[in-house]
């Protein structure tokens, strides 16, 4: 049970820290061959901009589970409690229904980019697996969005 509050916790934050790991492991190795041997990996650079843009999607679900999204809540707080709190779960609805349609979109172009069988060019790896992280990343974004309108609506008020 540990485990499970764990990685509802931490799920996104632990799969940014390997990525970042594994960018930070490439670039350096990359350097040292570069400069010391006069020998490069020809496909690091190209592993560590997948690893990017996959850690950039992934900090939308991890935003919204950690309700640190920016937002300008000025007049908001000068509201009583109640409304404050039916106010931010309309706006979590919102970015679970705009979470919703970027998963669409990004499924079709999933599905287009699995009919055209692109490869990456150093790699040569389907480049559909790099647009089926990201769905999933919009995927867990909608799971997250749910998650934490439940999580206000169950939320107790505080007592003054």
């Amino acid at each position: 049970m540990r485990v499970l509050k764990w990685l509802d916790k931490n799920l996104e934050i632990g799969c940014m820290a390997v990525l970042l790991i594994i960018m930070t492991a490439l670039s350096f190795t990359n350097v040292v061959l570069r400069y010391g041997f006069s020998s490069a990996l020809s496909w690091s650079d190209e592993v560590c901009c997948y690893c990017l843009a996959i850690s950039a999607f992934l900090s939308l679900p991890a935003t919204i589970r950690n309700q640190s999204m920016i937002r300008v809540d000025t007049f908001t707080m000068t509201l009583p409690k109640p409304v404050q709190k039916i106010i931010s779960i309309i706006c979590m609805v919102m970015v679970g229904a705009f979470c919703v349609i970027l998963a669409k979109g990004g499924y079709r172009l999933l599905a287009v980019t699995m009919r055209s069988g692109q490869r990456s060019p150093a790699l040569q790896i389907p480049v559909a697996y790099f647009y089926r992280a990201t769905m999933i990343c919009f995927v867990l974004a909608v799971i997250r969005a749910i998650q934490v309108v439940i999580l206000e609506i169950s939320r107790k008020e505080e007592v003054k």
